[in-house]
């Protein structure tokens, strides 16, 4: 019904049809879908009149109230528009604005309206815990009402009459009986509201076995616990939630279950549902003060003899409380605490009247009352919870001063020194101790102490999030000259942005984002001028206090992982801010940074307890190989390199082969050691790594890598054997003689005839005449067999050109060559075509000889799971057609599957190997966020296994087809031409490449105009077996590819032609390869750049639900956008590796690909412009009907970008040249990129001024869907597509 009911919009766009596809998506559980489908409509008819209806779909509560609201302001009230408005109400629970509705509906005589509103009336009562009138309520529900059994049943509960509550709970479950068994047959997310239901009930039916056990204390704490346990199944849904404590709350006081009341109320606050927030608060404050004073007039008993303790207090601060002349005014409050003795006096107030007087008498707030009252309060916990909301409800200057003082006055009370926090921690043992023993007042210590650390985090925190927003408004007014007699401080502060000091939180998560960011644009004044308080507050000690506070919760909490994690972070950022603005650091620096930054992420990668800690282990690598010349750090990294598991190293071992020869000789050996105790424990995970690493021209690295391997040979000699036959091997098989012959002399041609450098050119070629002297295969015999002697006489013309001394060297001999090679590379051309298959036989008979081998499948080693090794390999090799012609091989393992990989030359797959690194950081942020989660946003990884500086494997993801076939199947199928809209351009403008920009656009747009672009949409529906499937597959197509766009984004890949994107045929995943064209390279370069962030063009939007991009697209955007720039730390520390990796930066640290202008590099391109012109026309003679010659007419069967001619992947020396730079944290090239992707990750990408995630997204989406911009990418990418 979908599908038809979006064909029938398209066809007629009948408004009609709006509520029905709402409706639709919403039962099918596509609210993004829903959501989108109301936003398309907007902007596509910006003047239709908005149906309360729609927002009542979407359960936008507020603004469906609004519309009701407005219609009763202009026609007077109604039986609709009061009912809606009693709905929105409920729905928002807002008790204060909806008792008095009822009141006025049922002391009148509107009996339509009394028996439309009973239900929620019921529900309203139950909420507020008024059981008279919920049996009011009750009464007036209709018999055929489907929740009149329940609502009987908890009446019944209410009533103690438990053999009719049983009767009605049965009543009820056999009335949802029909509703699940149709819903949880389709699928179990859509039956999952009934099966919530089922769960209320059998929770109703204990909450009975808990009253009929008023003496049996064990059977009670078994039943909360199962409750607490059952809630880790339940989905984070507020509404849920709301529901299950109300029932719960019955039997069990709010006080007495706060760890549950206080994930919902940060639950409530992370998904931007504040009011519920507020009222939940309201409801555990009044449950304590009740709680505590009925403790206190006995007429219950203390539950433990804490809460009897804490009654007493809470007793004489009301008393002082009512005793003050400002009372409950909100105004400073001069009260204190008269606790336990800890060697004060019981009767000094005066130290503890800071708690009491936070806010000024002028604190108007909507949450004043709250305030007080929340001073009166016994319970850490619930304090802590209380500042977090007040804090996000933008009262940011209130929050951060209670907080500070709570944690003074908690401190206070075990003996804590903020400023003196190391003799604390000497003590904390024998607290522990105490606490084991059972002693309670030793207990409580322990839990005050475990809080006072959540306390100082959260103020360092928030003292982070300050700095980062003042910061922001002083780069924006600097940028634009507005900034005037600024201080040295604030501009130490500004350049501190370069290296990414400002962190911030990050937006909260949650469906509400919109309403959020429209909350916080009203609301932006106040928040700036509090920051600004704070900020001016703390003055030049803002960088003091975040280490001390950081440091506070690290000695409070000692195995507390955030808390390390953000005290090293810290640390280590303060060093590099120092490092920039001077140059280099000190002794005294390295001592008091770079010292405990080591220390902290060497305690944080014991802790953690995630899945990864590569972004704690990136950073101590950066502080040790960055550092490592003085003897602190050495010596730090020496203490703590025991304490951490060797496991820990695995997932950075290209970064650690990437300094394996670095300077420092005690460095150096230690990294020797660290790569042979990997290899020891680990030798399946590091074994094609160190061969890559022993095949570099660079001497040093090599030489330190042999060692290594020596090593490992005599532990495990016949594993090592195996990995060097293998590997040789497969990098012979990736180019074979023709191939590398044809590639070389290409290569060097232009070195001769475009530059006139014949030494470039000779050390091309000369590696190849080396290997020609020397064949080993049948192919190569037989090649040497017919080209030997040419290239014989071509080298020794060569040698004799270079023996005579540079000023009498003949010009003649080098022509001579030059027509041997000639006559190589056409024989070459003619002789052996491009292949389709290879045969081990003739290319390696070594390896398929091998048999039941000691080395594991590449890419396949986990040291969680069993060892699958290497059983054999398929004889027969495809070659595809493509540019770079891979090859698909096959290996069998020893656990009887096939693998399959794609053999790649002419390509660095370190790069490659380094992007999946990031992607699956990336994929563990998003399985830790509720709403990604939820939804199942990962990115799709591959093995990536390098072989040499320019070849490598990677594991084939079966079952996919890229797009470019994808659309050439259909459309051969149906008859159609491939380039289709090519022609329709053309069609329109016969001369495109003289076309200006406009012109372009203008044929661009008619080409779209004209022809349908549905080719994969309809692929998709045809290729579904049936609906149900066909809607799985297009939602994660949707959510995939908007998952691996805002990836993509932040990493800046370009060269995202049809070829380079897959689709899985089972799933609909996107799926990306070829991933070496990254930080924004195609972006700057000089011919065809590509100015769109990611790809989005009409091919790829088709696929997706009739709202187009503003569903689950855009929805899915937002959260990772939102998700990654919470984590944006995490990210810097894998993208700062890979940005300063000397293996992969020679590609983006280009001064031609990167597009900086200096006067250099203009009096070069200058010089060169002649010389371009004759390698052009050299170029037609050594051409090989390549790219280079394509035009628009054929673009359907090619893919990429335009290459640059200055930048080319194989036979150039390229990487060995780039491995000998020590590409540092100074290069400006490098530094500029990591600038770019802070900017991305903070939302100052686009502007001065940050962005909010949605208008982040909004401009992304702007950029990639500009006919502007794509109108003008070269004709390879398929920008019509």
């Amino acid at each position: 019904e979908l599908h038809y009911k979006e064909a029938e919009w398209t066809l007629e766009k009948n408004y009609d049809t709006i509520e029905k596809l709402i409706e639709l998506n919403q039962s099918l559980d596509l609210h993004d879908s829903a959501i989108g489908m109301l936003e398309y409509v907007r902007k596509e008819q910006p003047d239709v009149q908005e149906s309360v209806i729609w927002y009542q779909r979407l359960q936008q509560w507020d603004k469906a109230l609004e519309i009701f609201q407005r219609q009763e302001a202009e026609r007077g009230p109604s039986f609709q528009t009061t009912r809606g408005q009693i709905r929105c109400l409920f729905e928002m629970s807002d008790w204060e604005t909806l008792v008095p509705i009822f009141e006025r509906i049922w002391s009148g005589n509107d009996q339509k309206l009394q028996l439309a509103s009973a239900s929620i009336g019921m529900s309203m009562a139950w909420a507020m815990g008024d059981i008279d009138r919920m049996e009011f309520y009750l009464s007036a529900l209709p018999n055929k009402s489907r929740d009149k059994s329940f609502c009987k049943a908890l009446l019944a509960v209410y009533r103690n009459n438990f053999d009719d509550a049983a009767k009605f709970i049965n009543d009820a479950r056999e009335e949802m009986e029909s509703d699940l068994s149709s819903h949880i047959t389709e699928s179990y997310n859509r039956g999952y509201a009934q099966v919530f239901m089922c769960q209320m009930l059998t929770e109703l039916e204990e909450v009975v076995m808990y009253k009929m056990a008023p003496d049996d204390r064990e059977r009670q704490v078994a039943i909360i616990g199962a409750w607490r346990h059952r809630l880790s199944g339940i989905q984070q849904d507020v509404g849920m939630w709301q529901k299950l404590l109300r029932l719960r709350s019955m039997v069990l006081r709010p006080i007495l279950d706060l760890d549950t009341w206080i994930k919902y109320v940060n639950m409530s606050r992370k998904s931007g549902q504040m009011r519920i927030a507020r009222d939940a608060i309201l409801q555990l404050v009044d449950d304590e003060a009740l709680y505590m004073e009925e403790i206190h007039r006995g007429e219950v008993d203390a539950l433990t003899p804490k809460f009897a303790l804490q009654a007493q207090e809470y007793m004489q601060m009301k008393m002082q409380l009512a005793q003050q002349p400002q009372g409950f005014q909100g105004g400073g409050i001069p009260l204190g605490l008269n606790g336990r003795n800890t060697g004060q006096s019981s009767s000094s107030w005066e130290g503890r009247t800071r708690r009491f007087s936070i806010v000024s008498g002028s604190n108007t707030s909507v949450n004043a009352p709250l305030d007080v009252a929340i001073r009166l309060s016994q319970q850490p916990a619930l304090v802590y919870m209380y500042l977090k909301y007040k804090w996000a409800a933008n009262e940011k200057r209130e929050a951060y001063q209670m907080l500070e003082t709570f944690a003074s006055d908690y401190a206070s009370r075990i003996g804590f020194d903020l400023h003196n926090p190391d003799t604390f921690a000497e003590h904390i043992d024998a607290r522990v101790l105490a606490n084991l023993s059972g002693h309670a007042e030793a207990a409580d210590d322990a839990r005050t102490i475990h809080l006072l650390a959540r306390f100082y985090f959260k103020q360092a925190e928030w003292l982070t999030t300050v700095e980062q927003s003042v910061l922001l408004l002083q780069e924006a007014q600097a940028k634009a000259g507005l900034s005037t007699g600024e201080s040295s401080y604030a501009r130490r502060l500004v350049r501190r942005e370069s290296i990414g000091v400002r962190r911030g939180r990050g937006s909260v998560s949650g469906s509400g984002q919109a309403s959020r960011d429209g909350i916080r644009a009203s609301d932006d004044g106040r928040s700036k001028q509090d920051a600004q308080y704070l900020y001016e507050l703390k003055g030049g000690r803002i960088d003091k206090a975040i280490l001390e506070a950081y440091h506070a919760a690290t000695v409070l909490d000692r195995k507390w992982y955030k808390a390390w994690h953000q005290l090293a972070l810290r640390h280590f950022l303060e060093t590099q801010r120092y490092q920039i603005e001077h140059g280099h650091i000190t002794e005294s620096m390295a001592k008091n940074h770079v010292v405990p930054a080591v220390h902290g992420f060497f305690r944080a990668i014991q802790l953690s307890k995630s899945d990864t800690t590569l972004q704690d282990t990136l950073r101590l690598l950066t502080a040790w190989f960055d550092y490592c010349e003085f003897e602190s750090v050495s010596q730090a990294v020496r203490d703590g390199y025991n304490s951490v598991s060797i496991r820990t190293w695995l997932q950075v071992i290209p970064q650690i082969l990437a300094r394996v020869h670095i300077k420092a000789e005690s460095t150096r050996r230690l990294v020797q050691q660290l790569l042979v105790e990997v290899g020891k424990s680990h030798p399946h995970a590091i074994m094609f790594s160190l061969y890559v690493a022993a095949r570099s021209e660079h001497a040093e690295r090599s030489h330190s890598v042999k060692d290594v391997l020596a090593k490992l040979h005599d532990m495990y000699p016949e594993l090592v054997e195996q990995t060097e036959l293998v590997s040789r091997e497969l990098i012979r098989i990736t180019l074979l003689f023709p191939e590398m012959w044809q590639e070389a002399l290409r290569n060097a041609s232009l070195c001769y005839y475009g530059h006139k450098d014949v030494v470039e050119m000779m050390k091309i070629l000369r590696p190849l005449h080396k290997r020609v002297r020397n064949p080993e295969t049948l192919r190569e015999y037989h090649f040497v067999q017919m080209f030997g002697s040419d290239l014989a006489a071509a080298e020794e013309h060569m040698n004799q050109y270079f023996s005579a001394d540079s000023a009498h060297r003949n010009e003649a001999l080098v022509q001579q060559a030059w027509e041997l090679y000639y006559v190589v590379f056409r024989r070459i051309e003619k002789m052996f075509p491009r292949p389709t298959s290879l045969a081990l036989k003739d290319t390696a008979p070594t390896i398929l000889q091998c048999r039941d081998m000691e080395l594991v499948v590449p890419g396949m080693y986990n040291p969680d799971a069993e060892n699958v090794y290497i059983a054999s390999f398929d004889p027969n090799l495809y070659v595809y057609p493509s540019k770079q012609h891979p090859r698909r091989m096959y290996i069998y393992g020893s656990n009887g599957n096939q693998y399959t990989f794609l053999l790649k030359g002419r390509e660095d797959l370190r790069q490659d190997e380094r992007s999946m690194q990031l992607f699956g950081l990336i994929n563990s942020l998003l399985s830790k966020d509720s709403e990604t989660a939820r939804r199942s946003l990962t990115i799709e990884r591959f093995p990536v296994v390098p072989l040499s500086s320019n070849s490598g494997l990677i594991g084939f993801y079966s079952n996919c087809e890229n797009i470019n076939n994808i659309v050439r199947y259909y459309r051969e199928s149906h008859n159609q031409p491939v380039n289709l809209e090519q022609r329709m351009a053309l069609q329109f403008s016969p001369n495109w490449d003289t076309l200006s920009v406009m012109q372009k656009v203008e044929s661009f747009e008619y080409a779209l105009s004209n022809t349908p672009g549905n080719d994969l949409q309809r692929a998709m529906w045809y290729k579904s077996p049936n609906a149900e499937v066909w809607l799985e597959r297009r939602t994660d197509y949707t959510r995939s590819l908007a998952v691996m766009s805002i990836a993509g984004y932040i990493l800046g890949l370009g060269d995202r032609h049809p070829s380079n994107i897959l689709i899985h045929e089972r799933t609909g995943k996107v799926v990306h390869i070829d991933l070496g064209d990254c930080f924004e390279l195609a972006a700057h370069r000089d011919k065809y750049p590509e100015k769109v962030p990611f790809r989005l063009t009409r091919m790829l939007i088709m696929p997706m639900e009739v709202s187009s991009i503003e569903g689950i697209f855009k929805h899915t955007a937002n959260h990772t956008m939102r998700v990654l720039r919470a984590n944006r730390e995490s990210l810097m520390a894998v993208l700062e590796a890979f940005v300063y990796d000397p293996l992969v930066s020679w590609s983006y640290l280009n001064d031609t690909e990167m597009g900086i202008d200096t006067s250099q590099d203009t009096a070069k391109v200058t010089s060169n412009t002649s010389r371009n012109a004759q390698a052009s026309e050299h170029a037609a003679r050594w051409s090989m009907g390549g790219n280079g010659g394509a035009n628009m007419s054929d673009f359907a069967s090619m893919g990429g970008s335009k290459p640059d001619m200055g930048v080319s992947k194989a036979g150039n020396g390229y990487y060995e040249n780039a491995e000998g730079k020590a590409w540092q944290t100074g290069n400006p090239k490098a530094r500029a990129i990591v600038k770019r992707i802070h900017d991305k990750l903070v939302g100052t990408d686009f502007s001065n001024e940050q962005l909010t995630v949605s208008e982040q997204i909004e401009k992304l989406i702007q950029q990639a869907t500009s006919s502007e911009n794509l109108a003008v990418l070269y004709v390879g990418w398929v920008p019509l597509w």
